[in-house]
């Protein structure tokens, strides 16, 4: 084959390994890209790369070197067509890395172009592209060191970005820098450990620069005693942020806000405090969190991301920057709009749950089980299926975000119904345990603080699985029962020993243990592993047992003598 080229040494897939070898370490000072051949026909259609690794790999293998370099060689590099323009290469490159599954931008050092036949034009260097474009793409500033913030700062890590984590705590920002994760989430210390060694993530109390050119706000706004949203840390991050603006940059709000807080708040104080103008000398777009704990890693990369921004071009460079992250971002016509799907997702779902809460509710006044009714109910009727009960409704932004729902950035809105009304249900529903105690003592004719509590899952749930205890219906539960009973023990699937005891618990030793020394068992989240054969244990003592996610054989139980059962909306007659 000839085409004499100063790029990259270009071969044959009919050459052999050993000709590629020698053709390569000769042209190792000559070409742009050494460590590198590319694989074309006689017409100059690409078959494949040869790299370095795939050499070493060859060698380790013990492989013939006199066979053909097709036999080793990668058969499907990332390419991108010539056709796209130098605005787009790097978030179209960083989409196409994404998609490839190459989860790890380590694993990815060339990108090839090609035109529309597939024939090889260039040969570009991922690292040199995110370099070349400086700050503007590579390095981003993440506020907030929480669940939200600390996934996203791994997985744009991961695919390339430069990643600076923003937090307050001290002892939250020495343990991420050791590479270990407060957040208990499959995959992510061994992220986050590999990112670290790379150099590609560092985590801090604070910005020393403004190298940073993406900066994404992901603090927490929990609700006060009174129902109303706490901006104090959204503030602390503006005030530190509008001394950091310049021109060219985007901010990119993603914690959970009543409507209107971005064009309302979050504008004003930038340009008030940076001396900027919004949409102009910089770019500012709402883009909600929507991911769940316990999944977090995979649903950055295959949720939709939702953004919507001050204006057409800020909306532009923020659907290409989530475009590198995820291969389907969704385009909303207003930041308002964008700050609207989150609160509409998570106040549907507690209204949804709320329903099924207040129907298992009703279903106790007259001992219905409420998860054999809504499973009849749902039985072959495909219109409307009923979500099943639990006992209360828990976590950080179903506790939350129903609320922001009936809220303005001005406050509560004055026409506010389903998210206050679904709150009232589900709290309502997570005491409903509390009822069950009482009746059981009075049943047992056995005073209520002669009574030891088991509370199974602590953490606000259980599937997937988490550590996550804002939120937690057991610990609103445990917080409200402990001073009429004789003790409370606590035993969870994910939180340790230690964990529950700085909560107050008193823990045994194993959940049999537990199940062995209490009177009442509560199960109050999903976990998978809450279950246990000590409950058929005909020896165990007499027991009221709240099945609370009907996890249980309720006649196995029933059938063994002094047991209670209980669900929602039911318990064993006398």
């Amino acid at each position: 084959m000839e085409k004499n080229n100063n790029i990259v040494t270009i071969v044959s897939q009919t050459d052999s390994i050993d000709f590629v070898i020698r053709k390569m370490s000769m042209e190792s000072k000559l070409v742009l890209n050494p460590g590198i051949s590319i694989v074309l026909d006689d017409n100059f259609f690409l078959q494949g790369i040869l790299t370095d690794g795939d050499i070493r790999r060859a060698y380790v293998s013990n492989i013939d070197f006199s066979r053909d370099v097709s036999e080793i060689m990668t058969s499907s590099p990332v390419t991108l067509q010539d056709s796209v323009p130098e605005s787009e290469i790097t978030s179209e490159i960083m989409r196409l890395v994404r998609l490839d599954e190459r989860f790890n931008a380590d694993f990815i050092r060339h990108i090839i172009i090609v035109d529309k036949s597939n024939r090889f034009v260039n040969i570009l260097e991922y690292y040199k592209i995110l370099d070349s474009l400086g700050s503007s793409v590579a390095s981003v500033a993440i506020y907030g060191m929480g669940y939200v913030g600390v996934t996203l700062a791994v997985s744009l890590a991961n695919i390339g970005y430069q990643v600076r984590g923003i937090d307050i705590d001290q002892s939250l920002v020495d343990m991420l820098n050791n590479g270990k994760s407060h957040v208990h989430e499959p995959n992510l210390e061994e992220l986050l450990g590999k990112n670290i060694s790379s150099k590609k993530i560092e985590f801090k109390l604070q910005l020393q620069d403004n190298s940073c050119s993406v900066y994404i706000i992901a603090v927490g706004t929990p609700l006060d005693e009174n129902g109303k949203p706490v901006m104090d840390s959204l503030n602390q991050v503006l005030e530190s942020l509008s001394s950091k603006l310049k021109h060219g940059d985007q901010v990119m709000l993603r914690s959970t806000v009543p409507v209107g807080t971005t064009r309302d708040i979050v504008i004003p104080f930038l340009e008030k405090h940076s001396g900027l103008i919004a949409g102009e000398d910089f770019c500012v777009t709402f883009a909600p969190e929507r991911t769940i704990e316990g999944n977090a890693m995979y649903e950055l990369k295959n949720l939709p991301q939702i953004v919507g921004g001050y204006g057409a071009n800020c909306t532009k460079r923020s659907l290409n920057f989530w475009s590198t992250l995820t291969p389907h971002v969704v385009k909303m016509p207003s930041l308002e709009s964008a700050e609207l799907v989150k609160l509409a997702n998570n106040t549907f779902r507690d209204v949804s749950f709320a329903f099924a809460n207040e129907l298992a509710l009703l279903a106790d006044r007259y001992n219905v089980d409420a998860f054999d009714l809504i499973n009849c109910a749902n039985e072959g009727y495909t219109r409307n299926k009923i979500p099943l009960p639990s006992p209360g409704v828990g976590g950080y932004c179903l506790t939350k975000d129903p609320v922001l729902f009936s809220s303005t950035s001005k406050g509560y809105r004055d026409d506010a119904v389903l998210g206050i009304a679904s709150r009232k249900i589900n709290e309502k529903a997570a005491q409903y345990p509390h009822t069950l105690i009482k009746r059981y003592s009075k049943r047992i004719k056995k005073p209520i603080n002669s009574l030891s509590i088991l509370i199974i899952g602590i953490a606000f749930k259980g599937n997937p699985e988490t550590n996550d205890i804002r939120g937690s219906v057991a610990i609103d539960l445990f917080n409200k029962i402990k001073k009429d009973v004789l003790q409370v023990l606590a035993w969870d699937a994910v939180l340790s020993r230690a964990d529950l005891e700085v909560l107050g618990f008193n823990t045994p030793e194993t959940l049999d243990e537990g199940i062995k020394q209490s009177d009442v068992v509560l199960i109050i989240n999903n976990h998978l592993e809450n279950t246990s054969p000590y409950f058929y244990n005909s020896n165990k003592g007499r027991k009221l047992i709240f099945d609370g996610w009907s996890q249980l054989d309720r006649l196995a139980i029933e059938n063994l003598p002094d047991n209670v059962y209980a669900t929602m909306g039911y318990m064993t007659k006398e």
